[in-house]
């Protein structure tokens, strides 16, 4: 197997960890030539490098997205990531949390109100 051909492998790989959040098919077949670049280097490379768990990285992910602000749907992808390795909701909430004194108030509560969309989506009412 080529270099470029295990890096997929290994983007592939984790993807199918993160319940396809926020890759897949259609993400690939709507992104073109941007969406094979990220698969394969967000994925492919930093994703899967030694040192910290899926879990920690889809975290630090969430904290990174949320602080820049305009990233709502890579936001959601990313929570829909963790909640595919059975993160808790409250876990997820603290990382939000952490960003209010760095990252500012709005983006904090812009990142909440997608956790709880997010939490209504998976637990509708009975």
């Amino acid at each position: 197997m080529s270099g470029q051909d295990d890096r997929r492998a290994r983007a592939e790989a984790r993807l199918r960890e993160l319940g396809d959040e926020p890759g897949g098919e259609a993400f690939l077949q709507r992104m073109g030539v941007l969406g094979d670049w990220v698969v394969d280097f967000a994925f492919g490379d930093v994703h899967t490098r030694p040192g910290l768990t899926a879990r920690e990285r889809e975290l630090i992910i969430v904290a990174v997205l949320a602080t820049l602000g305009s990233c709502d749907p890579q936001v959601v992808a990313h929570m829909r990531a963790l909640r595919a390795i059975d993160v808790p909701w409250d876990e997820i909430e603290e990382t939000i949390l952490q960003i209010t004194p760095y990252a500012g108030v709005p983006r904090a509560i812009n990142a909440m109100k997608l956790l709880r969309t997010e939490q209504e989506q998976e637990t509708p009412e009975a």
